[in-house]
C-alpha cells in the first residue's frame, strides 16, 4: 500500500500547488481584502472612463448605443483581469493564467461543456423541483417567436453566453483561483473550500465597490440567497479541486444565469425585471413561470436560478455528488 508521501498526485494537488508557484506567496487572510480591492479597481477605468466614452460616442443613435454596449462588455470586465495579473506577475511572479486554474489548452473545450451540461441539468432540477411543489407551472415549448427564430436565438444566446463566461470568470480566478491555492496551500483544502466560499458570499452582499460606484447594486442579503450563493461557491471549489481547473466551474456559472433567460426559460408572471422575463414575452425550448414570486420559490431579486429553496436542494445535492467523486478520486490516487 502506497503512504502519504508515495501517493499520486490528483488534479486538486497539482491546482493548489500551483498557488506556490511563484517567488512568494500573498498570506490568506491578505486575499480577504484584496479580492474585493483588486476587483474595485478594475472596475473604475469601465465605470469612470470607458462607460462615459461610449455614452458620448453612441449619444442619439440607439442602435450604435445597443451595439456599443455590447462590445463594451468584455472590456468593461478585462480591468479586474489586469490588476490581479500585475500582482501575480510582479509580487508572486508566478503565470497568470495556467497557474490559477485557466491554462489553454486540451482540457479547455472539454471544460466549458461539461460546465455547461451540468448547469443544463441544475436548470431542469430546479424546474423539476418548483413543478414538483407547485410554486411553477409549465407554459408552453418551442416558442422562439419572440426572440426572432431558433437560429437568432441561438446564435445571441451564445454570444451572451460567452460574454458572461468572460464576466464571471475573474468571480471564479479571484475566488476559486488565487484565494482558494493561497488558503490551501497553506491550512488545508477543508479551509480553503469554506473561507474562500463565505469571502465569496459576502462579496455579493457586501462589495466595498457599493459604496463608491455609480450603478452598482448588491443582492438583497435574504438569508436563503446568502446560503444559495454559499453553497455554490462550495459546490464550484470542489468541482475546481476535482478537475483542477477553473473551466467547468466558470461555464456552470455562466450558464445557470444566462440559459434560464432564452432556451430553458423560467419567467415571471408580472413585468421583468431585474433579469427575469415576463411570461408573455419569453421564449425558448421550454417556458416556465414562477407563480408567486419570492425568496423561498425565486423571482425576488436579480441572482436568477441560484435563488429559492429549490435551488438550495438541487445545490446540496450537487456538493454531496462532487464531495463523492473527489473522495474517489483521492482513494484511486492513493
Amino acid at each position: 500500500m502506497a503512504t502519504t508521501t508515495e501517493r499520486r498526485r490528483t488534479p486538486g494537488d497539482a491546482f493548489i500547488a500551483a498557488g506556490a508557484s511563484g517567488a512568494r506567496t500573498t498570506h490568506p487572510l491578505a486575499t480577504v481584502p484584496l479580492t474585493q480591492v483588486f476587483y474595485l479597481i478594475g472596475l473604475v477605468p469601465a465605470v469612470f472612463l470607458l462607460a462615459p466614452a461610449l455614452e458620448r460616442l453612441s449619444a442619439g443613435n440607439e442602435a450604435l448605443a445597443g451595439m456599443a454596449n455590447v462590445l463594451a462588455v468584455p472590456f468593461n470586465y478585462a480591468f479586474p483581469y489586469v490588476v490581479l495579473w500585475l500582482w501575480l506577475r510582479y509580487y508572486e511572479r508566478r503565470s497568470f493564467f495556467a497557474s490559477t486554474g485557466f491554462g489553454f489548452g486540451r482540457r479547455t473545450l472539454p471544460g466549458l461543456g461539461w460546465g455547461t451540461l451540468l448547469a443544463v441539468g441544475y436548470i431542469l432540477a430546479w424546474i423539476g423541483v418548483s413543478l414538483a411543489a407547485g410554486t411553477a407551472r409549465f407554459d408552453r415549448a418551442l416558442d422562439f417567436e419572440g426572440g426572432g427564430g431558433a437560429a437568432g436565438v441561438l446564435l445571441i444566446g451564445t454570444l451572451v453566453l460567452v460574454m458572461r463566461v468572460v464576466m464571471v470568470g475573474i468571480e471564479e480566478q479571484l475566488f476559486r483561483g488565487w484565494m482558494l491555492q493561497a488558503v490551501g496551500a497553506r491550512w488545508g483544502r477543508t479551509a480553503a473550500v469554506l473561507l474562500s466560499s463565505a469571502c465569496f458570499a459576502l462579496f455579493h452582499f457586501f462589495f466595498i465597490g457599493n459604496l463608491v460606484l455609480p450603478g452598482t447594486t448588491p443582492h438583497e442579503p435574504h438569508w436563503v440567497l446568502m446560503l444559495n450563493i454559499f453553497l455554490w461557491a462550495v459546490f464550484a471549489a470542489l468541482l475546481t479541486l476535482r478537475t483542477g481547473n477553473l473551466w467547468a466551474a466558470t461555464a456552470f456559472h455562466a450558464a445557470v444565469l444566462i440559459l434560464p433567460g432564452f432556451l430553458l426559460t423560467v419567467a415571471l408572471p408580472e413585468g421583468a425585471g431585474r433579469g427575469w422575463p415576463a411570461t408573455g414575452d419569453a421564449f425558448g425550448l421550454l417556458i416556465v413561470t414562477v407563480t408567486d414570486p419570492s425568496h423561498y420559490t425565486g423571482g425576488a431579486g436579480f441572482a436568477g436560478l441560484f435563488e429559492g429553496l429549490p435551488a438550495t436542494a438541487v445545490l446540496a445535492a450537487l456538493i454531496a455528488a462532487a464531495w463523492l467523486r473527489l473522495r474517489r478520486a483521492e482513494r484511486t490516487a492513493a
